[in-house]
């Protein structure tokens, strides 16, 4: 049962990295475009430095899950590579459960961030003038997945 778990959960994290990979190429895609419009035409897509942040933003958001189920996250060891082993699976216990903590704390408050943009119909200050809750969607679900790879983490702890 947990092993399901735990699968359904890296697979879940799997799909994001790969739509975070298709944000990036959409940027890149993006940005060329706009190069070759203005060095050819000496036109310009509007929207390019607007929608590149956006997906730059979901991008990140994306990709955090996976980084994490890969061992792709910064981790300083100088002082858990030097415990036992059963007081090591303690800290590393107690620090995922810390992240775990503030990934929901973040997840919250991101989901109060969307609905007032939601509620509010707060729009860019920009010529697209995009609705502000569709890009910050990225947030929360970002934030949702990474809680729930921080679970994973924790199930593998007492696996």
């Amino acid at each position: 049962m947990i092993e399901r778990l735990i699968g359904w959960i890296d697979r879940l994290s799997n799909l994001f990295a790969y739509l975070s990979a298709f944000f990036l190429i959409v940027i890149i895609v993006l940005i060329v475009s706009n190069i070759v419009l203005m060095s050819l035409f000496n036109k310009s897509i509007m929207i390019t430095d607007e929608y590149s942040a956006y997906m730059f933003a979901a991008f990140v958001m994306f990709s955090v899950s996976y980084t994490l189920k890969e061992g792709g996250h910064i981790k300083i060891t100088v002082l858990t590579s030097r415990l036992p082993d059963g007081v090591e699976r303690i800290a590393k216990f107690l620090t995922t459960t810390i992240a775990f903590a503030l990934s929901i704390y973040m997840f919250y408050f991101s989901c109060v961030m969307v609905y007032q943009a939601y509620v509010y119909q707060m729009r860019a200050d920009t010529v697209a003038q995009t609705l502000l809750w569709i890009p910050q969607l990225c947030m929360p679900i970002g934030f949702f997945i990474l809680s729930l790879q921080l679970i994973s983490e924790i199930l593998k702890v007492f696996k």
